[in-house]
């Protein structure tokens, strides 16, 4: 494997992927990618194919530096957002939870079942209408891309809510879901059957979960809005232990050993949201499991990730601020780095060691509504990142 060299970093492609926003993104080897967005709508694409001719509309856009490539393959299955993609076995089954409250399993090397036509540029069909709808029929209408179809393999079913978040084993044989209803189950991905499930708070959903490389812990985030203007359930950000359940470090309680337990206290949260913001809603064990990090989410000011001792809970170090929040953090496969985006459309990338910032990439459109940075993804040998663009794009980039 290369060296990650994150200042070598170049945008390489821009892949169009329009409607409601991208908002999840893995690789399944170091040419192959899948992106999904908040519709359901999932695809493959190929990075090694030629690229496609730019339409008139992305010739005309400056942000657009880099080439488009189409999809090869459009994963039909889930019916409201995906929240999160994951990959196991070499990149042969890929993972998708979703906002239908389903986990869905897929054989990204099984034979198309059938063709599509898909509009991966509906975005800039409605700015042409908006400046000329006298031919409003004709733009809309207009033939999309064929595409190839497949079904998923396999549907992992017991939530009863959003699947909001999911994580995988290092080894791939477990993974664990959480829901907003604040239920975590714990899965056996080789039998396909739910070994454990357990509640947090009952006022909270699940943000994030992450599970450490070995499987035999992992961390659970929770976090709910305020009820009214006096009264916010307590956010949860807790390390469990596995084979049996049990809870071993409570984030909030090391941080604050001087607070009280309560159910909801408006005085209460005044002392931990200083600390968790709008909920920990990005997490990633380190590969050798000794360490945690964790994001702050949300619609916050300066959001900040934290560094965390797995075993004792103590916050070890920060890492410098994405403007309205964090939406996703990683790892680098040898613990050096640590990669984060936020609501700011940047890309960050950190020492861990020290804390300090050796890249960023993409660039500020001016406030958190101009679209922000929702997922991450590393190809397995770390020569490209891509993220997922709620602009209507995956953005691409080369570290060689």
């Amino acid at each position: 494997m290369a060296s990650f060299n994150p200042k070598q970093a170049k945008l390489s492609h821009q892949l169009t992927f329009e409607g409601q926003w991208p908002s999840a993104v893995a690789f399944l080897d170091n040419e192959r990618l899948a992106a999904a967005n908040r519709d359901g709508q999932m695809y493959l694409w190929d990075l090694s194919q030629d690229a496609a001719e730019a339409t008139e509309a992305e010739a005309k856009d400056k942000e657009r530096t880099a080439p488009n490539v189409l999809p090869v393959r459009r994963l039909l299955g889930h019916t409201n957002g995906v929240t999160r993609l994951l990959t196991i076995d070499q990149g042969k089954t890929l993972i998708s939870s979703s906002l239908d409250h389903s986990i869905r399993l897929w054989d990204t090397t099984a034979p198309a079942t059938g063709k599509i036509d898909c509009v991966l540029d509906i975005a800039q069909r409605r700015r042409l209408i908006k400046r000329d709808k006298s031919n409003k029929e004709e733009v809309l209408s207009a033939p999309g891309v064929e595409i190839e179809t497949q079904q998923s393999v396999h549907e992992l079913q017991g939530h009863s809510d959003w699947v909001v978040t999911c994580d995988v084993s290092g080894d791939g044989s477990r993974l664990l879901s959480g829901d907003g209803q604040g239920v975590s189950i714990l899965w056996d991905l080789k039998s396909r059957k739910e070994t454990d499930r357990w509640s947090g708070h009952k006022m909270n959903g699940v943000v994030s979960v992450s599970l450490s490389p070995d499987g035999k812990k992992c961390f659970v985030s929770e976090h709910s809005e305020k009820w009214d203007d006096f009264d916010r359930p307590p956010a949860q950000a807790k390390i469990f232990a596995l084979d049996p359940q049990e809870m071993l470090v409570d984030l909030i309680r090391v941080k604050f050993p001087e607070m009280k337990e309560r159910s909801s206290s408006y005085g209460h949260s005044r002392i931990w949201i200083k600390w968790v913001g709008s909920g920990f809603v990005a997490s990633d064990f380190s590969p050798d499991g000794k360490y945690l990090a964790v994001g702050q989410g949300g619609e916050i000011g300066d959001a900040v990730a934290y560094l965390i001792d797995a075993e004792t809970g103590e916050e070890i170090r920060e890492f410098a601020k994405h403007k309205y929040g964090i939406c996703d953090l990683r790892f680098t496969a040898d613990g050096k780095h640590l990669l984060t985006s936020g609501r700011d459309t940047l890309l960050k990338i950190f020492q861990v060691a020290d804390g300090k910032e050796v890249a960023s990439l993409g660039k500020s459109r001016g406030g958190q509504f101009q679209d922000w940075f929702h997922a991450i993804a590393v190809s397995p040998d770390e020569n490209r990142i891509a993220v997922a663009d709620i602009a209507g794009l995956v953005q691409v980039w080369t570290l060689g």
